[in-house]
């Protein structure tokens, strides 16, 4: 969400939706939208962040790779420590007081984390419950930041699970990516504005073409589907492939060992889309390609 003003000047609030479980102890939390752009693409319906037990899962976004990083890192422990299995190895516990969250009156307790910094948890009296938790991080610049968690539901049935790590990273056109019985290679991009006789691009919008290379290298064979492949960006958001009525798309196949297949795929986007991602979901592998298209002259359209 866009961050708002509160308490004081130049304070900024992000909120995350997460979910976590203590048996066993795991922890996934959203992506929050981003200040300049927004609103986040979202390839597979899972957090930036997720720990399991003492493993954390983490990437810079959707299109990214995920990098398992130990449970000794201090900042990423800042977020594992919004699950309350956490609190048990805290030291130095001590009970501040009292106070009244949402109608509930709560114990409010200070320890130390694990990783030395102090934290703050209201525990509703009646029953212990965890109803809120808040920690200080202080970044580089000298700036001090609050984790602030709610705790709203409660045996809610979620599961958390580890992410696949079949997402190979962000690549350029023209570089192969690993499948498991060979390669698949994104090389041109192109805009068109025409269309063909049998579907032309309506007034405000541009057909994108991407020109995609299978190699089965076995073993096993390659399965090929246009409808494997999705397009994000500038306003595009997991846009499908269309069927534009020119020669040369992709078909529908399955290779087999030293087979090669060479086809396009075409999506419908505004005519100012040109920051696109493709991303393709496929049999052991989600291939995320960076293809920008040429940038025109603010106000220029392409469609002229």
């Amino acid at each position: 969400m866009t961050p708002r003003a509160q308490g004081q000047i130049g304070a900024q609030i992000y909120h995350l939706d997460g979910k976590l479980t203590t048996q066993p102890a795991a922890l996934e939390l959203q992506p929050w939208d981003d200040v300049m752009s927004g609103s986040q693409p979202d390839i597979d319906g899972r957090g930036d962040f997720v720990s399991i037990g003492s493993t954390f899962y983490v990437r810079a976004n959707t299109f990214n790779a995920w990098q398992v990083i130990d449970a000794a890192d201090p900042y990423y422990n800042l977020f594992a420590s919004i699950n309350p299995t956490a609190w048990q190895s805290a030291t130095n516990p001590r009970v501040l007081g009292e106070a009244s969250v949402n109608g509930s009156a709560t114990w409010v307790l200070q320890a130390n984390a694990p990783f030395g910094r102090q934290f703050k948890v209201w525990l509703r009296e009646s029953d212990g419950y965890p109803l809120r938790y808040t920690i200080p991080w202080l970044n580089a610049k000298g700036s001090t930041y609050y984790i602030n968690a709610l705790y709203r539901q409660f045996n809610s049935g979620v599961v958390v699970t580890a992410p696949g790590l079949t997402n190979r990273g962000i690549v350029g056109p023209g570089t192969p990516v690993l499948l498991p019985a060979g390669t698949v290679t994104v090389g041109d991009v192109t805009f068109d504005c025409s269309g063909t006789a049998a579907r032309r691009p309506m007034p405000g919008r541009k057909f994108v073409l991407i020109t995609l290379t299978y190699v089965d290298s076995g073993p096993g064979g390659i399965s090929i589907a246009p409808d494997d492949w999705r397009l994000y960006g500038d306003g595009v958001n997991g846009a499908l492939p269309v069927d534009v009525g020119t020669t040369g798309l992709l078909p529908t196949r399955i290779l087999s060992q030293g087979d090669t297949m060479s086809g396009k795929v075409a999506f419908d986007v505004p005519e100012d889309a040109y920051q696109l991602m493709t991303v393709g979901k496929l049999v052991g592998a989600t291939v995320v390609v960076s293809t920008f298209l040429p940038m025109l002259p603010a106000g220029q359209s392409p469609c002229v």
